[in-house]
């Protein structure tokens, strides 16, 4: 089965919702978030457009001692891309360049807050972005680094992958950057971005950061 982003929403709120299913005082209840997006400026500055900001809706019913509870969990997911020249490769300018940030609610129980995206392999955050590159293969780690997103120093860990272009079905090296996730406000936001190297170099870590540490969340 191709995982979507869709499938990989639905398995962060099954996870926080395990919680709340143990806990009979827990009402019926809809969770919303709010967009991030990179801003106009950052947008101007870095050469990419916005593909996508789209709300994800994810409704559940969890049950337990024979009480059920339903939740429903709007997130958001926000894309964006930039041409960027593949001529080592045979091929000319590609949109193949995709950066993108999830939104999603933060789940409180008796006062504790449960991240629903925390527990996400590499390979399940990628699948966000699956609709530009195929399965991604041979993932290895190259290393990590501080970044500030929203106002808080978190992780940006970076892998190098082998992965197929859909729109080009040409595979190639490519450059996997995510974050992990922070809390702001009541939301979780966590960052996303692939991009093929070119000659066998990586050249959108500083463009990365640019966008990730200029995002816009009310």
């Amino acid at each position: 089965m191709t995982v979507t982003r869709r499938h990989v929403l639905a398995a962060g709120v099954t996870a926080g919702t395990g919680v709340v299913a143990g806990c009979t005082n827990v009402v019926d209840d809809s969770l919303s978030s709010t967009a991030a997006t990179v801003s106009g400026a950052a947008l101007a500055e870095t050469g990419y457009d916005e593909r996508a900001v789209d709300e994800l809706v994810v409704r559940r019913t969890v049950g337990r001692f024979g009480i059920e509870r339903s939740l429903e969990a709007r997130n958001w997911y926000a894309e964006y891309d930039r041409a960027i020249p593949l001529e080592a490769l045979g091929l000319m300018r590609v949109q193949a360049a995709v950066v993108a940030v999830l939104t999603t609610p933060q789940i409180a129980v008796l006062g504790k807050t449960f991240n629903p995206v925390g527990d996400f392999s590499t390979n399940e955050l990628v699948a966000l972005i699956q609709s530009r590159y195929d399965r991604l293969e041979d993932v290895q780690s190259v290393g990590e680094e501080s970044i500030s997103i929203l106002g808080t120093e978190t992780t940006l860990a970076r892998y190098e992958a082998r992965a197929r272009l859909i729109s080009e079905r040409s595979r190639l090296d490519v450059d996997l950057q995510v974050s992990e996730p922070v809390a702001h406000g009541d939301d979780f936001v966590l960052c996303i971005a692939v991009s093929p190297q070119a000659g066998g170099l990586e050249t959108e870590s500083d463009t990365v950061r640019t966008m990730f540490t200029s995002l816009e969340h009310a």
